[in-house]
This record gives C-alpha cells, structure tokens and sequence, in this order.
C-alpha cells in the first residue's frame, strides 16, 4: 500500500502523534511519500523522522499514480491545498485535524491509530464530492478548480463591486456588493454560511450564489442546479479584485469575465466511521446550545 502525506507545518504538540501514525504505518509495511515543504520542515525539527519516507512530492515532481490515499494533516485550509495535488487522479483523501472546526479534516488525532487500521485493512467508504471549474481569458491559477467556492471580492481599500451575473445567457441580477461567492455543497459551511446562505447536504447536486455584504438589502442567496454555468463581469472603481478559488487568492482586472461552473470530476473523500453530518452540524456550530435542550 501506498500513503501520501500533506500538510505545512507541523505543532509542537502533534509530534506524538506523528510518530505513532509513521510507526504504524512502517509496522504495515505501508510505503508513506511526503509533501516535500512538510518533510524539510520535519527533518528540521526532528531529523529522526526522515527515514520514515520512501518518496518526495511536489508542484514539480506530482504524486505517483498509484498511491492509495493521501492524508492531509492540519486543518481544512490544509485539506483544500491537499486537492490541489490529487486533482482528477481519483487519489481519495484524508483529513487529520490540527486546526479548529473541521469540516474536512474531521479525523482526530486521537483516533489516528484505529484510523490506520481501518486503512490498511481498506474498511473505509468513498465519498464523492463536487468541484467547480474557473473558465477565463488568461486563468490566473495553475489549477483552476475549488473544492469550496470560488469569489470575487473588493481589494483592500476599494469601494464595492458592481457585479453582473448571468444564468447561462439569462441575466439574473447586478450584485453592489463586497464580493459575490460560489459555492459547491461542501462550502456551503464555509464563506457562504458566513454570509447568511443556506447549508446542503455534502453530496447534494447544486451551487450556491451568496453575495457578500450586498448593499441591495433585497438580494439573498440563491440555489441553483449543477448543471447551469454561471457567468460574471465585474466592475470596480480601482480597476481590479481578488479572485479567489479555495485558499488560492489572485488580484485580476476588472476588464475580464469569469465563467464558473460544475466540474466535471469529482473529489474521493475518505469516508471512516466518524459522528454523521447532522451530528457534526450540531457539534460544530453550536446547534441547539440552549439549557432547555439539556434538562
């Protein structure tokens, strides 16, 4: 079997937990690749950990194709870098949490060692999730697909954004907003939630429309099918605005127009036997935090 790891940085306090999953994995005889920042990151910190690692990978030098799994260790900023790298190999991924929520990398550090043997005896399900693909003249971005959604916001010290969004060639409304944000339903608890849009089911087949801090108090979030391609010119007093797919952030001109629609692959999340969504939903975000729901 063949294991790639991913991630950044590793804390301080996580180190424990490292040495077991590397330990374990080695007892498997399992072949473990590693992200190469995160291994000259390791090995500077800890030089014993580089024997643990049989192959590099990189920007420059891709994943083999017959790895089995990736484990992206961090949080879910982490996890959406992590796709980068899978891309449209059907690599299925693994998400240990180091960060906070952990919507994506919803795998405790505690429960590494009986995870790595749901892996290694392949006991653990796949689940399909979808990506949006960003069409434009001149794609800023190497890999022009999210995971979580894709934005057009302000820059900086900008005023707000005039922005036309059409429905395939329907015209649908001109958002004055901060920013308009696209999201699949696994962003819908990302960016989009924060913005007042509604939350989908993970596998559900849909996109979501939440534009940010609409001057236009009428406008709300809009769900729409897989199927429509969404198109946007932006207007913006400065000339240009952050495009950001994911984590990946560029600054483009407003001259452009974006084409944003459902990809046509889709993203193997590792599927272990974890709490259910709806349990992760009320875990997460706090639902029913009222004393009457305790007594």
């Amino acid at each position: 079997m063949k294991i790639a790891i991913f991630g950044w940085v590793i804390q301080e306090h996580f180190y424990v937990y490292l040495k077991q999953l590397l330990q374990e994995l080695a007892r498997r005889e399992v072949s473990v690749s590693c992200y190469s920042p995160l291994y000259l990151y390791i090995i500077k910190e800890r030089e014993e950990f580089s024997s643990h690692f049989h192959a590099l990978f990189d920007e420059e030098a891709p994943l083999e194709t017959d790895t089995d799994l990736l484990i992206s260790i961090g949080g879910d900023g982490t996890f959406l870098d992590a796709v980068c790298h899978v891309k449209d190999s059907g690599i299925p991924v693994l998400g240990i949490n180091c960060g906070r929520m952990g919507f994506l990398a919803n795998v405790a550090r505690e429960e590494i060692m009986q995870v790595v043997a749901l892996l290694c005896d392949r006991r653990f399900d796949v689940e399909q999730r979808a990506l949006l693909q960003l069409e434009m003249e001149n794609n800023p971005f190497s890999f022009g697909y999210a995971l979580n959604d894709a934005c057009a916001l302000k820059t900086e010290t900008a005023s707000m954004l005039k922005i036309h969004a059409y429905i395939e060639e329907e015209y649908l409304t001109t958002y004055w907003a901060d920013g308009l944000i696209v999201a699949t339903p696994t962003g819908s608890t990302a960016y989009s939630l924060s913005g007042g849009g509604p939350i989908l089911f993970p596998t559900c087949e849909d996109l979501i429309l939440t534009p940010v801090s609409p001057h236009n108090l009428n406008q709300r979030s809009l769900v729409i099918p897989r199927t429509e391609r969404i198109r946007l010119r932006v207007e913006s007093r400065s000339s240009d605005f952050m495009l950001r797919l994911d984590s990946r952030v560029q600054r483009v001109t407003s001259s452009q127009e974006l084409y944003v629609s459902s990809a046509g692959f889709k993203l193997n999340m590792v599927k272990i036997p974890t709490p259910g969504y709806y349990e992760a939903l009320r875990n997460k975000l706090g639902w029913g935090e009222d004393k009457r729901n305790r007594e």
